[in-house]
């Protein structure tokens, strides 16, 4: 007879099946996304977003800006901000000093281009300072962005061995892409936005978020082209009013504060030195955006204020400057938070000379404005609480400004609209985080600094690698953006730039995208050269080897304009430093030809003879040769160059100046018929 098996048995059994089954189910779902992961990025599917990609340069292995790096911000929008032209070398060198700078459109240095942002004034600044250090300054600055992307690149910088990380931010909190304002947020949960820019990277998240794109796209959906900077301002925050101390405004405070003390916590952790800054802002020249009335105002009040308001406004309007105060400041008595209202009275004030009574009513104007473009003051308190004076430290860039402007009004002396510096500002920017390194002893110890920091500010103002043609590329690009919303609420009419008003043109170019900053400043130098002005030809090709150092090509041009002016000198730096970066025939060739004229002829034949082991171009090598010959017989050796010469004319039969030379030469070493 057979045994029955025990209950507990047959629940044993249950249990390990049940326990089988639920790992199953779990393993499936979890093998079928690696692998479907797996598969996408073998077929290259989808975006690599990594922070940097690898180039190698004439053999040395570099880090750049990675150009898809914008999809993790702009996937699937028609914007795209131009990606930092830096090279930096893969490999740190023992004694490199590395500097990565974070930040949206001012870091960037909008509206001109990279040479004209903070970062290339700090890097050309601390080369002057310390020539003899290798020093690396990597601008990171993303257009249109804010707290989250400067978190989210921070956590990427830390594998590139960084020794300092700069952050200037604030402006875009709201509006910038994924901000709580912003029309192309994630979530309103900062935590869904963080594990967002984590998927982001990966295949299988980013064919579903394309998926979506399609199917919003064939439901209806309206395709906007963000290439244009001011449709992207609009787009992202019309219609998003932010008051004062409101849920929307907290709720973007505490976004902005946690994700400054998340990046604040990760430099101390790995020990990087952070400098945070507040932000600079015109308060002078630029009235609020917005300005609406409190939430909690009664009707009887709204009509008490509108009607000193508007009262002050006629006053104001007539030049009666005293009764427009007494109307204004009896308007804010009733309600404070109109931002307009606060302008108004900083405007009369100022007209009076009682300017530090409208200092206070100018930034209240900038607090109270509703379109939040500009940092305000409990933002830029808040930064200045995150120092810590060890490893996070705040460069106070706004009380900078402040020390600049006649009685602390920051206006157009500094500010070209109502946030972008110009090139002053950026220039006194860079002086600030300088200041601010000495004070902590960074690159240096304080003898170092007192020692090598003796070049003065006119110097370097003097030799800044911005130029004419930049100042009209970012005036160009601020009459476009400020013909637009939120300047104005229809679009202004702009006049046309004619194409004999050459560097207008230009600009114009640039500013419709239509050629890029390397191609402007080229013709740039074509147009000076058509002048014969060598000396902003110069410049102009001096700013773009500022830009781009790996380009042989601009140093060759700028060594041949100093060669035509007979700045033999100069000519031979530019060429000794070409061949540092990849040794080409034609660097060799100038560089012979200088050392010719500068009568160093042992250096000149050593040029001319490294043409010989470059495989030969018929165009050319028989002139080099030549040279070669010219130099032999100037320092004396006449049977090299006779031999050289009549090889030239074997090879070259048509190449007549080797044979006159040839012949020239024998008719000297003739003996001369006894008299």
């Amino acid at each position: 007879m057979k045994q029955r098996a025990h209950p507990k048995q047959h629940s044993g059994i249950a249990a390990q099946h049940k326990r089988l089954f639920r790992f199953t189910a779990l393993l499936i779902p979890i093998l079928f996304f690696t692998l479907l992961e797996f598969s996408l990025r073998l077929f290259h599917y989808g975006s690599d977003l990594s922070l940097f990609i690898a180039e190698t340069v004439n053999g040395k292995s570099y880090y750049t800006l990675n150009p898809s790096l914008k999809n993790r911000y702009f996937s699937g929008i028609n914007f795209a901000p131009n990606p930092s032209p830096e090279f930096f070398l893969a490999s740190k060198p023992p004694g490199a000093f590395r500097i990565f700078c974070l930040g949206e459109s001012s870091t960037i240095g909008y509206p001109y281009w990279y040479n004209g942002a903070f970062p290339s004034f700090l890097r050309d600044r601390l080369k002057a300072v310390f020539p003899d250090r290798l020093i690396e300054v990597i601008n990171l600055g993303i257009t249109a962005t804010n707290s989250y992307t400067v978190l989210d690149l921070s956590k990427d910088v830390m594998e590139y061995k960084p020794d300092l990380l700069i952050v200037y931010d604030g402006h875009n909190e709201f509006y910038g892409m994924l901000g709580t304002a912003s029309n192309e947020r994630v979530a309103s949960a900062r935590w869904i936005t963080l594990l967002y820019l984590r998927m982001i990277h990966l295949r299988t998240f980013q064919l579903a978020k394309n998926t979506l794109d399609i199917m919003l796209t064939v439901l209806g959906k309206p395709q906007i082209d963000y290439a244009n900077h001011t449709t992207l301002m609009e787009h992202v925050a019309r219609g998003k009013n932010i008051p004062y101390g409101s849920d929307a405004y907290n709720a973007g405070y505490t976004v902005f504060r946690e994700n400054l003390e998340e990046l604040s916590d990760l430099c101390r952790s790995r020990n990087i030195p952070l400098f945070l800054s507040t932000q600079a802002s015109n308060i002078r020249d630029q009235s609020p955006f917005v300005s609406n009335n409190s939430a909690g105002i009664s009707p009887q009040q709204l009509e008490q204020f509108q009607q000193e308001y508007h009262q002050g406004m006629e006053f104001q309007s007539k030049g009666m400057l005293d009764s427009a105060v007494v109307c204004f400041r009896a308007g804010i008595a009733v309600d404070s938070l109109y931002a307009d209202i606060h302008y108004r009275l900083a405007r009369c004030l100022d007209v009076q000379g009682k300017r530090n009574e409208a200092f206070p009513e100018y930034i209240r104007a900038r607090d109270y404005d509703e379109l939040r473009f500009r940092t305000d003051s409990k933002f830029n308190d808040l930064i200045r609480s995150m120092g810590d004076h060890k490893d996070v430290f705040v460069a106070d860039i706004g009380a900078v400004f402040e020390s600049l402007s006649q009685d602390s009004l920051v206006g157009h002396n500094l500010i070209l609209e109502h946030l972008h510096p110009n090139t002053r500002g950026h220039f006194y920017i860079a002086k600030e985080y300088a200041r601010q390194m000495r004070a902590h002893g960074l690159l240096a110890s304080s003898e170092g600094w007192e020692k090598c920091d003796t070049v003065s500010d006119d110097f370097l103002w003097a030799h800044r690698h911005v130029t004419d043609l930049d100042e009209i590329l970012a005036a160009r690009k601020t009459v476009y953006l400020t013909s637009f919303w939120p300047f104005s609420d229809q679009p202004s009419a702009i006049a046309s730039v004619s194409e004999t008003d050459t560097l207008k043109f230009i600009a114009e170019q640039f500013a419709h995208n239509q050629i890029d900053w390397a191609t402007a400043h080229g013709r740039a130098i074509a147009f000076y050269l058509r002048r014969g002005d060598t000396v902003d030809a110069v410049h102009e090709n001096e700013t773009i080897i500022d830009q781009f150092p790996m380009d042989v090509a601009s140093y060759l041009q700028l060594a041949q304009l100093y060669f035509n002016e007979k700045e033999f000198p100069k000519a031979e730096t530019t060429l000794l430093a070409a061949l540092r970066i990849q040794q080409v025939p034609l660097t060799y060739r100038i560089l012979g030809d200088t050392y010719l004229k500068e009568d160093k002829l042992e250096k000149a034949i050593q040029c001319y003879e490294e043409l010989n082991k470059f495989p030969a171009n018929p165009d050319i090598a028989a002139e080099n040769a030549y040279m070669l010959a010219v130099a032999y017989l100037l320092s004396g050796k006449t049977g090299s160059a006779v031999e050289l010469l009549k090889l030239t004319i074997d090879r070259y039969p048509d190449y007549r100046p080797a044979r006159e030379l040839l012949s020239r030469v024998m008719a000297l070493s003739r003996p001369r018929p006894a008299k």
